[in-house]
């Protein structure tokens, strides 16, 4: 026997050799033959590990998903930056151009004062009836009357002559009227009160009084007939003013020049007096009736109004009456030039009003 520390190493403990290259080999071709052989796995561990590889393969699409999801919240953002800088530079891009513009005004203005000359304020002097005049500053909001008495709530219409006077500076015929329907209520209430069944005769009656309201009497103001049911021999300069109120019609310079009230005091030639029926144009429109008689006249004119209100029709029709009256254009005389030229600022409008040409020249020779 040999005793312990007698062998191997001085304290005793056995030395460890390393396997030799043919051992390694040896235990390396032993595992692989282990591995080959078919190995045979219960129905459990079968599950567990499809349950494993599910659960590797979910792990994996969740992956993905997560790596989609931030690639397009990455794609998104980057987009919404891209917008906000082009945002952005267009804001600065107007606010320079407006900047510019402003600046383009500021220099021509200058220029402009420079060799015209700026408007000069006029320094307003106060009257010392003004500097010293008692404002009496009250707003009708401020009224407690109507809080002290209730009685200003319901203000009483004084009847003069129990409901048969006038009052002065009122028309006396609406008054009239006002008195009659007062009446009326008056004794429909009186009857209800006292049980009398109302018969023909109270309607008859009370619509006669009605009627005997409605109209003026010797005491009343005259009362001239309307201009619209007056001819033309019967207009008084008083209807004229009338009648250009009504349309807002207003003149600078006519040279005393009646507008048209209807399409007949036109005497308009009668292929255009057709055209115009054809249109459907019932009656002229206020820039009709005024300008058309100066155009006929050959007169300067330059009409102002909103837009459809006919401009267009206005200078068309005097301009087809006065080619009517030319000679008809031929090789003799087409060297002068075109009887009529219409300027028009731009193409659509060129093409309405060439529209509208065609339409009130239907009846003519003109093409």
């Amino acid at each position: 026997m040999q005793r312990p520390g007698s062998a191997g190493t001085p304290n005793g403990k056995l030395k460890v050799e390393p396997l030799s290259l043919e051992e390694l080999l040896k235990k390396k071709k032993e595992q692989q033959e282990q591995e080959s052989k078919p190995k045979f796995l219960s129905k459990a561990e079968r599950q567990a590990l499809a349950l494993q590889r599910r659960q590797q393969e979910a792990a994996g699409v969740r992956a993905a998903q997560d790596e989609m999801r931030r690639l397009q919240a990455t794609q998104q953002d980057e987009l919404r930056h891209a917008e906000q800088r082009a945002e952005l530079a267009r804001r600065e891009a107007e606010a320079a151009r407006y900047k510019d513009e402003r600046e383009r005004e500021k220099e021509l203005e200058l220029i402009r004062k420079q060799y015209l000359g700026g408007d000069k304020e006029k320094k307003k002097v106060m009257k010392a009836s003004e500097k010293f005049r008692f404002n009496f500053d009250w707003d009708s909001k401020e009224d407690t009357s109507r809080d002290l008495n209730p009685l200003y709530n319901s203000l009483h219409q004084a009847n003069l002559l129990f409901g048969r006077g006038m009052l002065a500076g009122i028309d006396r015929r609406e008054q009239k009227k006002q008195a009659a329907a007062v009446e009326a209520d008056m004794l429909k209430k009186l009857r209800g009160a006292a049980g009398i069944v109302e018969t023909s005769d109270m309607r008859a009656l009370a619509r006669a009084k009605e009627e005997r309201a409605d109209k003026y009497d010797a005491f009343d103001m005259n009362v001239d007939t309307h201009w619209s049911q007056k001819p033309l021999h019967k207009m008084t300069e008083r209807d004229w003013r009338i009648f250009r109120e009504d349309f807002n019609i207003s003149y600078k310079g006519n040279a005393n020049t009646l507008p048209i009230r209807n399409w007949d005091e036109a005497n308009l030639p009668e292929p255009i007096r057709m055209a115009v029926d054809y249109v459907g144009y019932d009656k002229p429109s206020p820039i009709q009736m005024a300008s058309i008689p100066l155009g006929l006249k050959q007169l300067d004119v330059i009409g102002v109004a909103e837009t459809g209100s006919g401009k267009t029709a206005a200078f068309v029709i005097p301009m087809l009456s006065y080619i009517m009256k030319q000679p008809i254009m031929d090789e003799t005389n087409s060297a002068d030039g075109p009887y009529a030229v219409v300027l028009a600022p731009t193409r659509e409008l060129a093409q309405q009003i060439e529209e509208e040409t065609v339409k009130l020249a239907k009846y003519t020779d003109f093409k």
